[in-house]
């Protein structure tokens, strides 16, 4: 299992759009991925838990992996988290 906390930066912030697309990329990945702020902790493939879990522009966040290419997950996840935009 990995785990990296990342502080949420994008320029473009997080709404229903934004949740879509994170969701989209998490399930491009055969691992389990989860995201965690320090009250609740979702399935990163599911839309309305990411939507749930309203995490915010500056807020550190959690990301978790398990499986064959969860170095990969976590790495774009956080790519995509910390964009200027996508």
């Amino acid at each position: 299992m990995l785990k990296k906390s990342v502080r949420i930066s994008r320029a473009d912030g997080l709404e229903a759009r934004t949740f879509a697309k994170l969701v989209q990329v998490a399930s491009k990945y055969d691992s389990r991925i989860y995201m965690e702020t320090e009250t609740k902790r979702v399935n990163a493939k599911s839309i309305m838990g990411m939507m749930s879990l309203e995490p915010a522009r500056d807020e550190m966040i959690t990301i978790s992996a398990e499986g064959a290419d969860e170095a990969d997950a976590v790495s774009e996840i956080e790519v995509f988290l910390t964009a200027a935009k996508n």
